[in-house]
């Protein structure tokens, strides 16, 4: 590996012949006192190996040999270094594991004594090790479940009495939020790391104190000043532009643009990388309106939980395909994929159940779904299975009339939408606020509104008016790692659903 981090042979370069003759621990000194390295120290392996072996072209090893290491090491009698005592370090970032093979480890290499030695940092095979246990504990902690969503962890502070907690997710009902001049101009680090964290462990957060519109002479750049601050630039704008405008219209080409009711939904479902963050800015809403708060429910969460409720219904939704449309003047884009999408689970070893795989992704959008394409015989399971997920992310729907209609049992049917209302987060956007979330985690929507007019006064004359922007989730994670990196941090992060699991280590 070189310093960038790019890997300079593969896999199969490794002949899988190399056993480890000793294994020594060593603290990191040993690179510069023995080998003359310094320039690595300063990465302390958290996230990439430090594997010498000294040859003209300096090969620092990619983690490619690890595996092999590992095994072949548990064959073999390796005695530590007996001067060093790890045991009561939990961090193990100083310290080097040496291993001394019989002969090369890889075919690259010619047989010269230097290159039968590999070295390790102990942290980076702590992050990354394998046996069942650990993989284990890290599917715990990035697969969302409920007690990731952020309504649960504001029912706990509350149960708990966790004055601190309480305290920053009171003023929006459970949402942490953060001051707009501590995101843009990073007045605070701690400010910004708040917002990241929120973002990235609950979801969701609130930037509050944004600049009036009237004050701008482009509203749209109070929006895109956050997005690029987190993500380093906007993306997804070839169908409504970089920023964009949510107000009832007349001529509406998106029922966003209305006054109606917008159920849960993701945006862009139809994209095959759909959003990851959706920004939107209150510039205005009227005093007087009824109706129209904004609602938020976390359907990775919910995934989750309807595994543990409806296996049966859940693994109907892994298996066939929704087709996700767009198709109007200047659009026509079609995607086609299940609603959840589960990656095998091989903690265990041997056999495995493909329903027991850890949820990476969910696809949910019915203001968006175009024709279903499966065969006739799976159509009436793959719509009772839909009706009954729909209950947990739509709390507008009736469970009896689902339980009536699809035969779903009664007394499921009242779990299900019992989940919906309680993890259903609702809340009345303020001018110069701007809620922020995960577009591939969090489900958005609106409550129908309507602004009486029998008097004309200036909260009449006020439109509910938001401005809208998207990031890309892979520029924004890697922001957010960035900044973990630099502050010296290590986080968990949840898996954030886009197919992937959330792997590179803390």
């Amino acid at each position: 590996m070189i310093p960038s981090g790019q890997r300079k042979q593969s896999p199969g370069n490794f002949n899988g012949k190399a056993s480890v003759v000793t294994a020594e621990i060593h603290h990191c000194s040993f690179l510069q006192d023995e080998l003359g390295y310094s320039s690595f120290l300063t990465r302390k392996g958290a996230i990439h190996p430090v594997n010498i072996n000294n040859t003209n072209d300096d090969i620092l090893n990619d983690g490619c040999s690890a595996a092999r290491s590992n095994a072949n090491a548990n064959n073999r009698d390796c005695n530590a270094n007996a001067n060093i005592d790890i045991s009561n370090h939990e961090d193990m970032s100083q310290f080097l594991l040496v291993l001394y093979w019989n002969q090369p480890v890889s075919t690259h290499f010619n047989s010269n004594e230097m290159n039968k030695r590999s070295i390790y940092n102990l942290q980076w095979l702590k992050d990354w090790a394998y046996d069942v246990p650990s993989l284990q504990s890290s599917r715990l902690k990035r697969e969302v479940s409920v007690e990731h969503s952020f309504i649960h962890k504001y029912k706990r502070a509350i149960e708990e009495k966790d004055q601190f907690d309480i305290h920053r997710r009171a003023t929006h009902k459970g949402l942490a939020s953060v001051d707009y001049d501590d995101v843009v101009n990073q007045l605070s680090q701690d400010g910004l790391l708040v917002f990241l964290d929120a973002l990235f462990l609950d979801g969701a957060a609130i930037v509050k104190n944004s600049p009036l519109i009237d004050n701008e002479s482009n509203p749209d750049n109070i929006v895109s000043t956050i997005g690029k601050a987190i993500g380093g630039s906007l993306s997804h704008g070839s169908l409504y532009g970089d920023t964009f405008h949510v107000k009832s219209t007349t001529d509406a080409i998106n029922v966003a643009y209305t006054s109606q009711e917008l159920c849960p939904h993701q945006d862009l479902a139809y994209y095959e990388s759909k959003p990851g963050f959706q920004l939107l800015h209150c510039a205005s809403m009227p005093s007087n309106i009824i109706g129209g708060e904004s609602i938020l429910i976390d359907c990775m969460a919910a995934a989750h939980k309807f595994r543990q409720l409806a296996p049966e219904l859940f693994a109907t939704l892994t298996k066939f395909p929704a087709t996700f449309v767009k198709d109007r003047e200047g659009a026509r884009m079609t995607f086609s994929r299940p609603h959840i999408l589960l990656q095998p689970d091989y903690c265990s070893g041997g056999e495995h159940d493909v329903l027991d795989g850890e949820i990476v992704g969910v696809h949910w959008a019915p203001p968006f779904e175009g024709p279903l394409r499966i065969h006739p015989d799976y159509v009436e399971a793959y719509y009772r299975a839909y009706a009954a997920f729909e209950l947990m992310l739509d709390d507008a729907k009736c469970p009896l009339a689902c339980s009536q209609a699809t035969g779903i049992d009664s007394s499921l049917a009242t779990k299900l939408s019992d989940f919906g209302r309680d993890s259903t987060w609702q809340y009345l956007l303020n001018p110069g606020e701007i809620i922020v979330f995960n577009n591939t985690r969090m489900l958005h929507g609106r409550r129908k509104f309507e602004v009486p007019k029998c008097v004309k006064t200036e909260a009449t004359m006020t439109e509910r008016h938001l401005i809208g922007a998207y990031t890309n989730i892979d520029d924004t994670l890697n922001h957010y790692r960035v900044v973990l990196n630099e502050m010296d941090l290590h986080r968990h992060i949840p898996n954030v659903g886009n197919g992937s699991q959330s792997v590179l280590a803390p």
